[in-house]
């Protein structure tokens, strides 16, 4: 057993209360898994971005969509809802 760990640990957090310690100790955890997230973020984000031949793909397979029929006559029919809508939110903001 090592002279640390047989001494009493001295600073500024030995003498908090419990509940604020269980605080700090909380904080520090959700800082933790904030570091955590950001890290697996940057991951996946790496992992999922195109190549510039997927890119070309997937943007001429979205072409294709919105020049098809059905898509047309969504639009169409959804166009007054869309009005509406945006009719709708000037009116809010001012």
């Amino acid at each position: 057993m090592s002279d640390a760990k047989k001494a009493a640990w001295e600073g500024e957090e030995s003498t908090l209360p419990a509940d604020e310690l269980a605080a700090r100790e909380r904080q520090l955890a959700l800082v933790d898994r904030v570091f955590g997230l950001e890290a697996q973020l940057s991951q996946v984000s790496a992992e999922n971005s195109l190549t510039p031949s997927e890119r070309l793909r997937t943007e001429q397979r979205l072409i294709a969509m919105q020049s098809s029929l059905a898509w047309r006559v969504g639009r169409a029919a959804t166009a007054p809802l869309r009005v509406a809508q945006r009719f709708i939110s000037r009116a809010r903001t001012r």
